[in-house]
């Protein structure tokens, strides 16, 4: 599992970007908690300074994307409340993942051939009557979603905490690289 805190981690140490995915269909930037919305981040406060920060990507957004805008979302979190810094207290990425076999059929027309079985005579065998034949097309998709619970801090990070990033680094390592919505 790429953890979110080990890929942001090492590029702010090297002093990289990292490279987003270039699919113009992927799940941009945005916030799921408009009506309508179904992909992006959401965000909830469960104490003075420790929010529960999560982003769910459709089928075509990348499981890196998914976690560095989890990251993106939880630096821009801690500037707007006033606090310089953030630690993850908690994190996880899951995936769901659908397969789907497409047999090959057209409209009207299924393939069968006749075979003679001397205990019941004459047969069609149908390979979309439930018998096992290869499917032509098999189909898969992946949709990652991240989630994290962050605790926010002012001025240096604690003794106590472990992996502490600085909110206007994150923003600006990886903010070039965050698409956002169009209009």
């Amino acid at each position: 599992m790429l953890g979110t805190r080990n890929a942001l981690a090492a590029a702010t140490a090297l002093g990289m970007t990292v490279s987003l995915g270039a699919c113009a269909t992927s799940t941009p930037y945005q916030s799921a908690e408009v009506a309508g919305q179904q992909f992006g981040y959401q965000s909830e406060q469960i104490a003075a300074d420790r929010y529960r920060v999560s982003f769910s990507g459709n089928e075509v957004t990348a499981r890196e994307t998914v976690e560095e805008y989890l990251l993106y979302r939880a630096a821009e979190l801690t500037r707007q409340k006033g606090y310089d810094g953030f630690y993850v207290v908690r994190e996880q990425t899951e995936a769901d993942i659908d397969i789907d076999t497409l047999p090959t059929t057209y409209p009207g027309w299924a393939p069968g051939w006749r075979y003679y079985n001397a205990d019941f005579g004459w047969g069609v065998y149908n390979p979309l009557g439930g018998t096992p034949f290869p499917a032509a097309r098999i189909s898969a998709s992946d949709q990652y979603s991240a989630s994290a619970v962050i605790e926010m801090y002012r001025g240096n990070a604690p003794a106590s905490a472990e992996d502490t990033f600085d909110a206007s680094a994150v923003l600006a390592r990886l903010g070039d690289d965050v698409e956002m919505p169009e209009g």
